[in-house]
């Protein structure tokens, strides 16, 4: 009696991890949050399904192209490691859309190039409500696009991303937080680990924003493809590429905003270089 042994080899395409955009660049946490994402029904590729753990989504492929499958083999004893290698896999574009239930983060779309295990990383900016303070310091504003002819008002800057660089002039250091608006062009940027002490021997500060003026705030955004506005104090006219920030000490506590004495949030008004 001959007796065969299988060995059932399964393995992943790719494998998306999903991290938390907003707060000081550099220091990204996995989303654990239980998100919903719902692939393109037209993607070239068919046979994908996911498989979703805290801060990844694992791709599988139930259908490959021959060359691009593990081989059977009949051979007696032990499969070699050429036996076992993975064969090469054609990338493929993987494009979809993700919302968090709980709301903590704004939902996007999304578009990647997939497979050979890549590990494509993509970016998930907090809510208003669920974004994280430390000692409630953070750099709000309100962005609205520039009033065009036609226009009864200023339409909101739908899910912009908003950048601030601050660079401390005693020690050379630069920091850079991230943030995106709401659907009504609202953002609450988190600075953790910056303090009065910090910039009181100096300091530069600029804030950037990107954004798709054809967004309404009714379809899924998708950051990765939105551009570089310039900015505006509202009603000023005076528009460029960044915008000052200004830092206040009040009652030792570090203040940022816009506006000397600012007592509310600014508006600020974008329009495409």
């Amino acid at each position: 009696m001959i007796r065969f042994k299988e060995t059932l080899i399964r393995q992943t395409s790719d494998v998306i991890r999903w991290l938390d955009g907003t707060g000081r660049e550099g220091q990204q946490s996995p989303v654990l949050s239980a998100l919903q994402i719902e692939l393109d029904s037209d993607l070239p590729v068919k046979g994908l399904s996911l498989l979703h753990k805290p801060g990844i989504s694992i791709i599988w492929r139930s259908q490959l192209p021959d060359a691009e499958q593990l081989q059977r083999t009949e051979a007696p004893g032990r499969a070699t490691e050429t036996q076992m290698a993975r064969p090469t896999e054609t990338p493929y574009q993987l494009k979809g859309t993700v919302r968090d239930p709980s709301g903590t983060f704004n939902p996007r779309s999304f578009s990647k190039n997939c497979g050979n295990n890549s590990y494509p990383q993509i970016a998930l900016y907090r809510s208003a409500a669920g974004t994280r303070l430390s000692q409630n310091k953070s750099l709000q504003g309100i962005l609205r696009h520039q009033k065009q002819p036609g226009e009864s008002i200023a339409m909101p800057a739908s899910w912009a991303l908003v950048t601030l660089q601050v660079n401390l002039s005693s020690t050379g250091d630069s920091f850079i937080f991230n943030a995106q608006a709401d659907i009504d062009g609202y953002f609450q940027m988190p600075v953790t680990r910056l303090s009065v002490a910090m910039l009181s021997a100096g300091f530069a500060a600029e804030l950037s924003v990107k954004a798709d003026k054809a967004q309404t705030g009714t379809a899924f955004p998708d950051p990765d493809q939105m551009t570089a506005m310039r900015i505006a104090l509202a009603d000023s006219g005076v528009f460029s590429d960044t915008q000052t920030v200004l830092a206040e000490n009040k009652n030792h506590r570090l203040k940022l905003g816009f506006v000397a004495d600012e007592t509310r949030v600014s508006t600020l008004e974008l329009n495409s270089p």
